[in-house]
């Protein structure tokens, strides 16, 4: 016989315990491994990607007058602190180089834009300005970035916010703190996976560990890529580029927009090779002599020597802070001048 004492309701579940257990063991694992992969030095770190670079380029709609635009390919993305710059000329400033890219479709972009009246510093690379194979370097990147810009809606913006705010707070969604690239490096070799050789900030400012690299970049290996994807453009050529730069240029400063043109520096047989293989009288001249803008070169201007790395192509990241110092100095002798002036 039964005992009337048993109750069946005594054998459910306490949901909410359950619950809260399970929400307790989930946050202890998910809170360790996030202090596992941040002592070993795997994050947090943004993702280069178009989404960080649309951001910057929609936070400068609202920046007006008062706004520096960086623009260029990776010279000036490892050349420039942001920081440092906005600084010492007391106004945003906004980095929207893209590595291995053309400026050119964006420096249209700008110049239609009703919105952009500030300055526009453009890193005059020769691979990106002189080079008749630039399509095959370029392959568009920056076109498709812009055209992912054009068309973000507000619903697609706020989820990029979201998903730029956890970059930039949790360390494992970085991609070499992915439970599926730590697991296997773990149970291979009892470590984690080596920290990334580079570092975005969500400034886009990009810091460079050389030492990290799986593959050193040398001098020699810069010059094999100048070899492998460079070709200086005919007169003729280069004449309808210069025409096309000087359309745009002049758009822009019917806008009051302030101009320059920088030639950062490169060094050893890469900057030997530039010479030879796109000679400053035949483009750099030819470019300052055509188009309404200041012109910056830094083989005029002593201080800026000394701050390129091993690859020879780029500022070191040791010496990025003074060097964007020496490069404010230079711009504000030039003209470009604090909010307050």
């Amino acid at each position: 016989m039964t005992s009337s004492t048993l109750n069946s309701d005594s054998f459910e579940p306490r949901w909410g315990y359950v619950w809260l257990t399970a929400i307790l063991l989930v946050s202890f694992a998910v809170g360790g491994f996030e202090l596992f992969v941040r002592g070993g030095g795997l994050g947090p770190n943004y993702v280069d990607n178009r989404a960080l670079w649309a951001d910057s380029r929609h936070r400068l709609n609202k920046a007006g007058k008062e706004a520096i635009v960086l623009l260029g390919a990776s010279r000036m993305q490892r050349a420039v602190d942001v920081d440092t710059m906005s600084d010492q000329f007391e106004r945003p400033v906004f980095q929207l180089s893209l590595e291995g890219s053309s400026y050119l479709p964006l420096l249209e972009n700008l110049a239609v834009d009703p919105r952009i009246t500030g300055s526009v510093v453009v890193s005059i690379a020769p691979a990106f300005t002189f080079n008749r194979l630039l399509s095959q370097v370029d392959e568009g990147k920056q076109s498709s970035y812009l055209e992912y810009y054009s068309q973000q809606s507000y619903v697609h913006r706020l989820e990029q916010q979201l998903t730029l705010f956890l970059q930039g707070h949790i360390a494992f969604r970085a991609r070499r703190a992915r439970l599926s690239a730590v697991i296997p490096e773990v149970v291979a070799t009892g470590t984690l996976p080596s920290r990334d050789h580079k570092t975005i900030f969500r400034n886009r400012v990009v810091h460079m560990n050389y030492d990290l690299m799986p593959v050193q970049q040398t001098e020699d290996g810069i010059v094999a890529l100048y070899l492998e994807n460079a070709e200086p453009y005919t007169s003729v050529e280069f004449d309808s580029v210069v025409n096309y730069i000087k359309t745009i240029v002049s758009l822009l400063r019917q806008k009051g927009v302030d101009v320059y043109f920088v030639r950062l520096p490169s060094a050893g047989a890469v900057r030997a090779l530039e010479a030879e293989l796109f000679p400053r009288e035949q483009f750099w001249n030819v470019l300052e002599d055509n188009v309404d803008a200041t012109f910056v070169h830094f083989a005029d201007h002593p201080e800026l020597e000394g701050y390129v790395s091993k690859d020879g192509s780029h500022i070191d990241t040791a010496h990025m802070v003074s060097f964007t110092e020496k490069l404010n100095d230079v711009l504000d002798r030039n003209r470009l001048r604090t909010a307050s002036e």
